[in-house]
């Protein structure tokens, strides 16, 4: 009798004990959708349109943390926002007492690896090896079990810490910080395309949507080439991506590119696929027309020159071929093979597709951006900014083969009394002028910039003392003889440089070194009697 008491009884426990869980099912589920519904995506999309356009990142900041307070249930935040190289107490929410000392953490370069790792919340464990203890030790004891980190374009601006009454892991709030993450490292280029607006409205209207997507090979995956910034090998990265999430054995991507010329990319192919021509693949694409997928091996055309473009697929190994324009005006073809039921495969390869094309722009938009960055507005030429990066890898790429470098520094003899006698306008026009001379006097694999002010510098790869002479006397020659054209003017001028050289490793074994040894000669010039150039070496 006892026996049978005892196991009602804990039959009775136990339904109980279900009745709860479903309840609180039940309730969660109420809660992921009062969520999505008290999202005000229209104000949110406003706020990251406003961001794109005037790099307002601290109004977004803020305006995360209410709907991590209000729409997520989290009933503690911790904001670090990063500063002059380390994270610092920005911002808190349902901590009874904050001593902001103890949140002024190092950003050491594994915490960057590990942030970098993924823009979606992890658990905060992730981040026990690269926190100092006594800070983690603080984090956990605050009750702290989530983290996830916000990027600004490709730097970091912080990370949130947070606990939540609604789990972190559900896809409404996953969906949300995903979308915040792309949106924001993409806010540069929302600047450069204002139609952009539009679609990251549309975006984030669809959360719940996208949130079903995470579910998704490749989603995740998607999200970490967000920070991609080299057009030249995007597409490789995100075939690789496909490849490695769908489980394909082997792809082959062929694609129209910018110049409108053709470009392969492959993964796992058997040996090299040969390019069509432009006209073939578009009538490739038009025959294919809107059939979500088609064997190869049954695609037979009365060109010939489809056939052999269908044949070079299968030769590398392929068995599926759909159509996959990347973005706008550039339309192509994938193809694969291995990967399991293809209509499974271009399911998910349509779920991605929005997603790709974005990463593609993003890509594009920094590198035009980049170059406008590393531009000197005036002259055309590199500025300071891109002459030190170049010059670090120049030295380290000189160092590791054992070759030399010669580093030139120059700057126009008395331009300060050019600007007295006809005005600043004069000076800024012989300074466009002298950056023409310098595009045309220079070899391809050579560097000039504007250093700053009239002053300009050449590096010059694989040049030894000799060859560093040589050009810096064809330089002086060619500035000397030639008219600048000045309005107001009576007649051209004449200008004339002085210049320093230095060569690696014989003057410096770094760029701070180089400087230093080629303006020293720059001096030793001017002392000279202007429009001369000496080489460290002569210099007494």
């Amino acid at each position: 009798m006892m026996t049978e008491h005892t196991l009602i009884f804990i039959l009775a426990c136990l339904v109980v004990l279900l009745t709860l869980v479903l309840i609180r099912r039940i309730s969660d589920d109420r809660k992921r959708l009062a969520v999505l519904r008290r999202l005000d995506l229209e104000e949110f999309a406003a706020l990251l349109q406003a961001n794109s356009r005037d790099g307002v990142i601290g109004q977004v900041a803020a305006k995360v943390s209410d709907l991590l307070k209000q729409s997520f249930g989290c009933e503690q935040i911790l904001f670090l926002r990063k500063k002059r190289g380390r994270l610092r107490y920005n911002f808190s929410h349902g901590l009874a007492k904050v001593e902001r000392r103890d949140f002024r953490l190092p950003h050491t370069k594994d915490l960057g690896d590990c942030l970098r790792a993924d823009y979606l919340p992890r658990c905060l464990f992730h981040l026990k090896t690269v926190l100092p203890a006594d800070a983690y030790a603080t984090l956990v004891e605050l009750g702290f079990d989530t983290f996830f980190p916000i990027y600004w374009r490709e730097n970091l601006y912080g990370v949130y810490f947070i606990r939540s009454t609604l789990s972190t892991r559900e896809h409404s709030f996953m969906s949300l910080v995903a979308s915040l993450a792309q949106s924001l490292s993409a806010a540069y280029h929302v600047k450069w395309h204002e139609s952009r607006n539009e679609d990251l409205r549309k975006k984030l209207s669809t959360a719940e949507t996208e949130a079903r997507r995470l579910q998704s090979p490749g989603w995740s995956a998607m999200m970490k080439l967000v920070r991609h910034r080299k057009p030249e090998t995007i597409v490789m990265q995100i075939v690789e991506t496909l490849v490695s999430e769908l489980q394909l054995e082997r792809a082959a991507c062929i694609h129209r590119w910018n110049d409108d010329a053709l470009r392969v990319v492959t993964k796992g192919t058997s040996g090299a696929i040969a390019l069509p021509e432009t006209l073939v693949l578009d009538s490739l694409i038009s025959k294919l027309g809107d059939k979500k997928h088609r064997r190869l091996s049954d695609l037979r055309f009365t060109d010939e020159s489809l056939n052999k473009a269908v044949k070079a697929l299968i030769d590398g190994g392929l068995d599926y071929v759909t159509t996959c324009s990347l973005a706008p005006q550039r339309e192509g073809v994938l193809a694969w093979s291995g990967g399991g039921d293809p209509l499974i495969v271009c399911d998910h390869l349509d779920s991605l597709r929005d997603h790709i094309g974005n990463l593609i722009d993003n890509a594009e938009s920094f590198e035009r951006i980049e170059e406008l960055s590393y531009t000197d507005n005036l002259t055309g030429l590199a500025n300071q900014r891109y002459f030190l990066r170049r010059f670090d890898e120049e030295i380290s790429r000189a160092q590791r083969y054992g070759r030399k470098l010669a580093f030139i520094l120059f700057d126009l003899d008395e331009l300060k009394a050019t600007n007295d006698t006809y005005g600043h306008l004069a000076g800024d026009a012989i300074l466009r002028q002298l950056g023409e001379i310098l595009r045309n006097s220079i070899r391809s694999i050579d560097v000039v910039a504007r250093y700053g002010g009239d002053e300009f510098c050449v590096i010059m790869p694989e040049a030894d003392q000799e060859t560093c002479r040589r050009f810096m006397k064809r330089l002086q020659n060619a500035i000397s003889r030639n008219r600048f054209q000045i309005e107001n003017a009576d007649e051209p001028l004449r200008c004339t440089v002085s210049l320093g050289g230095a060569i690696f490793p014989d003057h410096g074994d770094d760029s701070r070194q180089m400087i230093h040894a080629a303006d020293m000669a720059l001096l030793k010039a001017k002392e000279s009697g202007r429009n001369k150039s000496l080489v460290y070496k002569d210099v007494p």
